[in-house]
């Protein structure tokens, strides 16, 4: 036999299809976003008698599948679960209707949970981006999938940065006698007083959600609200946060979210 005839053989030999196997089917837009949805739930709270999303939570994922997609939408999903904080799109569109008690099975209400992702138009872009990252990571391709565009990257210095993250780690002292508390990623936050800047604001709100996602670091800003004043428990907290144990967990959120935000902070 010739040589060109054996490699031909050889070739033949060990095609998928030769082999008796089937060669994997395309991924496409709808089998990835079917699987992403299973990583979002709603969950019945007896207490207040309502419904809750749960958006990429880790109580809401599903069983361990062998498959290589499954694996691929997990990675992804872990991606997308410090974005929850920003979802306010999100929770807006899923509680003003699972309050409907024509929505309130948990088949309608899990429909409600899945297309709140999607209504978000900054959660599902980053949604199809860190998709996008988890294909191209394993040399993979969805033949109808959104094409995100990816973020300009910028950098910035910590001392540049950090005003964003004490601006939302925020303590609060609502009239002479009350207790100082500290607000962290809500609506009560001191950003305002800073040169507006939507990238560095952001950043900001997801370093701070990691602070307090954190149970030492939480407990830290706990201790730190009933030491003093109001003026010297912001004191403690901006010196906390701007401490190795506080820099140390920013940067590290920061770190995991830069292939959304692009942002990257130079002397972390």
């Amino acid at each position: 036999m010739s040589f060109a005839a054996r490699l031909f053989l050889a070739g033949a030999i060990l095609s998928p299809a030769c082999a008796g196997r089937s060669p994997a089917a395309p991924l496409t837009q709808a089998a990835l976003r079917a699987a992403l949805d299973r990583h979002t739930c709603a969950r019945w709270e007896p207490e207040v008698r309502q419904w809750s999303l749960l958006l990429f939570d880790a109580t809401c994922e599903p069983a361990p599948a062998s498959g290589g997609l499954e694996a691929l939408v997990r990675a992804a999903a872990r991606r997308l679960r410090p974005l929850a904080i920003l979802a306010e799109p999100a929770y807006d569109h899923f509680y003003r209707r699972s309050g409907d008690p024509a929505s309130r099975s948990p088949g309608a209400v899990e429909h409600l949970a899945d297309a709140a992702v999607w209504s978000d138009r900054l959660l599902s872009d980053a949604a199809w981006r860190a998709l996008d990252r988890e294909l191209a990571a394993r040399g993979l391709v969805c033949v109808d999938c959104p094409r995100p565009d990816e973020p300009p990257s910028i950098t910035f210095r910590w001392a540049e940065f950090f005003p964003y993250l004490a601006a939302y780690v925020w303590p609060v002292q609502f009239s002479k006698d009350a207790p100082v508390e500290i607000f962290t990623c809500t609506a009560i936050h001191g950003a305002a007083a800073l040169p507006p800047d939507p990238l560095l604001s952001q950043a900001g709100r997801l370093a701070a959600f990691a602070v307090a996602d954190d149970e030492t670091a939480a407990s830290r800003l706990r201790a730190l609200a009933g030491q003093g004043s109001l003026a010297e428990v912001s004191r403690s907290i901006r010196d906390y946060l701007d401490s190795p144990a506080g820099r140390r967990i920013a940067c590290a959120a920061l770190a995991d979210v830069a292939w959304f935000t692009g942002l990257r902070v130079s002397d972390c």
